[in-house]
């Protein structure tokens, strides 16, 4: 039993497993919550206290239900990791050899906390649905000591953003995560590669963390050979710096890193890759150093390795966001990469490389450097943002498709999230006795309705937990914080969510700027209903998003003034912003809230993915009609789609919305026919969602259109050349 749990606690497979994490919480729920919900730091305090340890194992080694769920996590995990077939292996036998190697700057794996939203939520999913399927698939990303930021708001809403290190400076990371230090082959020795900047070499070590069967390499600068601006190179994930050309310096060494170390360190480590797939440009590099290894190993020319490997090359962009699209002063580039560029290149080569790269602003622009030297599938993230990506980089093709823009070779993959991940257990376990996701419709109304309030009661609990350690941080006395506890949130509330990075295009506070509007509906509608309408808030900006800041700080101005109006006029309303936005909360509120709103300017949300995650759960979405919205919301059947989502449509919208919301959400929801505690068309609307959206847009579906769009091909690329 105590070598299962070992096994368990060194991989992160425990994330997606329910029974695996109860396993170790009832060990000692407090003590699991102290540890973060991390089993391998639970194991570590229990090894420093073994006597304690004993006695429970004692008690719990007699508990017929803690055996019974032991031995089903036992088979579970046995039967993952040493699997008799997989898909891959069954529907794809020429390709259950071969290995994709995946890099992307952040990856959402809940304990390691390396990721800042929607880019690393769809990376760590994509190294769960690998390991799902059965591919032999490694990614790579950079380990950040310091992640991204903690959240701190003060109570009129300023936010600090403060950074703590995941590892103690009295500690080792083996001390506190199930990461091993990768190794050269057939040796004890640790691997350690250097990546040339500028004028000196920065050596890079790597961690690897097994993720199901699939593997996740982070690259660290960390290391006391290296001068200590070196080290911090991977110290925080997008870092901020006091000044704009200091966070511009930072940010492209790490993207050296990323993209020639990641290649290094994985030749080093001897994986031989098959297929490589870039996510956004933070790795384009990666293209450079795949190139350099070519012309080394077959002593070939620039343009010669360019022909072999560009299609065993993917690229995908992840939004048409400026932000999002990385681009650099090419003078910085320039300094920076040269030295490197020098060793393999000659001088009309390196041109090459800038000419690629250099955008209508004459700067150097890591997209449109992936979409010219990536030669394989390149692909925008729904089959609208198929569409844009087609239209804003058919330039980058000089006059090729001019008046051919439909021709220009970018498709799309919609997103998809792990089911597994984001899917409540209880909702999961009601799929589960009535005959899986297809028969979502054979749930009984009382029990999914019995199964929403709980997630609701849970979602409330966590806010106020939140809440609670929130104001104790800023030194208000326990007893005051008891007591307004009770007043954060009713269980009978209709609830809305609004929980995302906080981003200019998604327009976190749209929905509140018409403040009179907006407070005559929620007065009006808790005088008709009898019940309140509560708005919860909660999202990161990047640390340098002022106007992000001033959103958070506006919401906390409006809560107050709601405040005030309520209890002027004697009715009941809130609007709650809930501070530290993290994976364990964006489940409790994916889960939990009655409606998931998303009004971004069209056609700037390339995807999104909360969305899918809410309504697998029965949350229904209100959205503007963007990104997987326009694929997967039918309206007045498993969600509702309003608007242009045009910034000139922007009062037109918002009145729909709130007519949206008078005339058929509210009346919907509230309908209790023959005495009912819930209404049955709502219920039958959250039927439809989970089956549906649970359907279309899994990790699962997802992953297999990689197979065969990308994947696929390259492999047969590579077959070709090596018979040639």
């Amino acid at each position: 039993m105590d070598q299962l749990l070992k096994e368990i606690a060194s991989n992160f497979w425990f994330e997606w497993s329910q029974d695996a994490k109860i396993l170790f919480s009832d060990f000692n729920p407090q003590l699991w919550t102290l540890c973060n919900r991390n089993p391998y730091r639970f194991l570590a305090y229990r090894a420093e206290n073994p006597l304690e340890y004993e006695k429970r194992f004692a008690e719990l080694v007699t508990d017929p239900e803690y055996l019974a769920r032991f031995k089903k996590v036992e088979t579970e995990w046995k039967n993952y990791i040493h699997p008799t077939t997989t898909y891959v292996k069954e529907h794809y036998p020429e390709f259950q050899d071969k290995t994709v190697a995946y890099f992307s700057m952040e990856y959402g794996i809940e304990t390691l906390k390396n990721y800042s939203g929607g880019l690393g939520i769809l990376s760590g999913d994509h190294i769960r649905g690998a390991s799902d399927l059965g591919l032999k698939f490694v990614a790579v990303g950079l380990f950040y000591l310091q992640g991204y930021y903690e959240q701190e708001v003060s109570l009129e809403g300023e936010m600090r953003p403060t950074y703590d290190s995941i590892v103690p400076t009295w500690g080792t990371v083996r001390q506190f995560f199930p990461l091993e230090s990768v190794k050269s082959p057939g040796t004890m020795n640790e691997l350690i590669i250097e990546v040339p900047i500028d004028d000196r070499s920065v050596k890079v070590k790597a961690w690897r963390a097994r993720v199901g069967r699939a593997e996740l390499l982070l690259l660290d600068t960390n290391l006391k050979e290296n001068a200590v601006h070196d080290r911090h190179i991977s110290r925080r994930l997008y870092a901020s710096e006091k000044h704009h050309s200091e966070e511009r310096k930072r940010r492209f060494e790490q993207e050296m890193i990323l993209g020639i170390g990641g290649i290094r360190i994985l030749q080093g480590a001897g994986y031989q890759p098959s297929v490589y797939h870039l996510n956004e440009g933070h790795a384009a590099l990666a293209i450079l150093e795949i190139m350099h290894t070519e012309m080394r190993k077959n002593n070939i020319n620039f343009h010669d390795a360019m022909a072999q490997t560009g299609k065993r090359i993917g690229f995908t962009s992840h939004t048409p966001v400026p932000e999002g699209n990385e681009r650099f002063d090419e003078a910085l580039v320039r300094y920076h990469l040269m030295p490197y560029l020098e060793q393999f290149l000659p001088k009309e080569d390196q041109e090459i490389i800038f000419n690629c790269a250099r955008n209508r602003i004459n700067e150097f622009d890591m997209t449109k450097l992936s979409l010219l030297l990536a030669g394989g599938f390149r692909n925008g993230v729904s089959k609208l943002h198929g569409e844009v990506c087609r239209h804003m980089w058919a330039y980058a093709w000089g006059n090729q498709y001019d008046h051919r823009v439909d021709e220009v070779p970018i498709g799309s993959i919609t997103n998809g999230v792990h089911v597994a991940y984001w899917q409540a257990p209880a909702v999961q376990k009601l799929l589960e006795d009535y005959g899986g996701k297809h028969q979502a419709e054979q749930i009984p109304d009382e029990k999914l309705w019995q199964t929403h309030c709980y997630r609701k009661e849970r979602l409330i609990v966590k806010v106020r937990e939140r809440a609670a350690y929130h104001l104790l941080r800023l030194g208000v006395k326990p007893e005051q914080v008891q007591k307004q506890a009770q007043s954060w949130l009713d269980p009978d509330a209709f609830m809305i969510g609004f929980a995302r990075r906080f981003a200019g295009y998604k327009r976190v506070t749209w929905f509140l700027d018409d403040t009179e509007k907006l407070f005559s509906f929620l007065e009006s509608s808790h005088r008709k209903y009898g019940k309140p309408i509560q708005i919860l808030f909660a999202g990161k900006p990047h640390p340098d998003n002022y106007q992000g800041r001033e959103q958070i700080r506006y919401i906390y101005h409006l809560s107050g003034e709601l405040k005030k109006r309520t209890e002027e006029r004697d009715f009941k309303a809130q609007i709650f912003f809930i501070e530290s936005y993290d994976i364990d909360l964006a489940r409790r509120l994916v889960s939990g809230v009655d409606i998931w709103l998303n009004n971004p300017i069209r056609p700037l949300e390339a995807s999104g993915t909360s969305g899918m995650k809410a309504g697998m759960n029965g949350v229904l979405n209100v959205s503007i009609p963007d990104g997987w919205a326009v694929e997967g919301i039918q309206t007045g059947e498993n969600g509702w789609l309003f608007g242009k989502g045009e910034q000139e449509s922007s009062t037109e919208d918002r009145n729909e919305l709130f007519h949206l919301f008078e005339n058929t959400i509210l009346p919907m929801y509230f309908e209790r026919p023959n005495h009912l505690s819930y209404s049955p068309r709502w219920l039958a609307m959250m039927k439809h969602s989970i089956r549906t959206i649970t359907e279309q847009f899994s990790i699962e579906r997802m992953l297999i259109e990689y197979v065969e769009k990308m994947y696929l091909p390259a492999v047969r690329v590579e077959s070709q050349t090596v018979a040639h």
